[in-house]
């Protein structure tokens, strides 16, 4: 269903975006460039008249960086607490009316079939517990000749992310021991074949295209 927040306060968008920033620096200083991360990935997203469907809002790094470029997001998680993280993140940026919030599965997504021509998600395949399920959905709502542009961490930006939580007394699930590669065979059997790879900046990246 389409997500709106409560009443959201100036103060709470401030806060949003010094507390993103602060993290940025933290990881920065660990050796993962997360603001380089968001841009090397979002500029593989194919524009079209259509919005882009970005997988897995999570703090709203790859939405509000699409949205900063103006494009039209409609961004999906399963958590109502990221999403409220995400559209204050989005206010600090002045653009949370660029994006169309849905709180939902992305095994379940709220889309007719075909709806778009660029999906994108980023670094949430270590958290599906079945891929197969996603990559159906995916496909449906993919137009033919569309494009999905998924990304996950590099086993070194696991261990960056795991040493930052972990010095913090915190800890990040990989609810599989998926790697972007373990995906392709499962992608083509929905019809979405890997066109194009790339690594940097601790992200390992794959272009498949609904054939």
């Amino acid at each position: 269903m389409i997500w709106k927040p409560q009443k959201v306060r100036s103060e709470e968008i401030e806060q949003a975006y010094r507390y993103i920033q602060e993290r940025h620096d933290i990881y920065l200083k660990n050796g993962h460039d997360r603001r380089r991360a968001v841009e090397f990935v979002v500029d593989y997203v194919r524009e079209s008249g259509k919005p882009v469907l970005d997988l897995g809002t999570g703090q709203g790094f790859s939405t509000v960086e699409l949205a900063g470029r103006g494009q039209r997001v409609a961004t999906v998680d399963i958590s109502e607490k990221n999403l409220r993280k995400s559209y204050l993140y989005a206010a600090s940026r002045s653009v949370e009316n660029m994006i169309e919030f849905h709180l939902a599965d992305v095994q379940k997504l709220p889309f007719g079939d075909n709806d778009f021509d660029s999906v994108l998600m980023m670094n949430m395949l270590h958290h599906l517990k079945d891929f197969g399920r996603a990559a159906s959905e995916i496909a449906r709502v993919t137009a033919p000749g569309g494009t999905l542009v998924i990304a996950d961490f590099t086993e070194k930006g696991f261990d960056i992310l795991k040493s930052v939580l972990e010095s913090e007394g915190r800890s990040h699930d990989r609810d599989n021991g998926m790697m972007l590669t373990d995906t392709r065979e499962i992608l083509w059997e929905y019809g979405l074949q890997c066109r194009q790879q790339d690594i940097r900046f601790e992200e390992h990246l794959m272009v498949a295209e609904k054939v």
